[in-house]
């Protein structure tokens, strides 16, 4: 059985990405996961860091996913994508918040998310610098957010009843035959 603080966090996952964060009270979140609103105060300061714990919930999924960097450019290319599509796959609510609420994260929260963030993004950005030596920062960091994107969008479609198998493999696919385009982008 989760503990208190997880049962908080997975109803608020539920409610955050069924309506959005800004659709859903703190009483919600503490009727969805049987205990009264106010409650909720015991273990978070509020909403704001409720989000906080599910965007670490995330940044630590795809974190542990990813172990240790790869010697091979391309495997590392080919681990950073798969892993983050079956983040994706596997955690489809968390992905989706993540994707849709990340400016709705405010202070004090938004610092030290930013700097997970960019300790998790360096190691796409050292694997794309090796793969891409050609393409300019600019063109990397655009390339590395639309691959991501692309891999989290079946997460943040409605589910739909038929659709019973992730397109997991499609969309790692699809974002390994994207990047070619930077093999052709000149630089500045």
């Amino acid at each position: 059985m989760p503990n208190r603080d997880e049962r908080i966090l997975d109803a608020a996952e539920k409610l955050f990405y069924d309506r959005g964060f800004d659709g859903v009270g703190v009483d919600e979140i503490g009727a969805a996961a049987g205990v009264s609103g106010s409650a909720i105060y015991r273990h978070f300061h509020g909403k704001s860091e409720i989000l906080a714990a599910l965007f670490d919930r995330a940044i630590d999924a795809l974190q542990v996913s990813v172990a240790g960097p790869r010697r091979d450019p391309t495997a590392e290319l080919e681990l950073l994508i798969r892993s983050f599509a079956t983040f994706a796959a596997k955690n489809r609510q968390l992905a989706g918040i993540w994707e849709r609420e990340h400016r709705s994260l405010t202070e004090p929260y938004q610092r030290p998310y930013q700097r997970r963030l960019r300790s998790y993004l360096a190691r796409w950005t050292q694997c794309f610098e090796a793969l891409y030596p050609e393409s300019s920062g600019d063109e990397l960091r655009a390339a590395i957010r639309a691959v991501q994107v692309l891999l989290l969008s079946d997460s943040t479609r409605p589910i739909m009843a038929d659709h019973a198998d992730p397109t997991t493999e499609l969309l790692v696919a699809m974002a390994m035959h994207s990047l070619s385009a930077l093999q052709g982008v000149p630089t500045p």
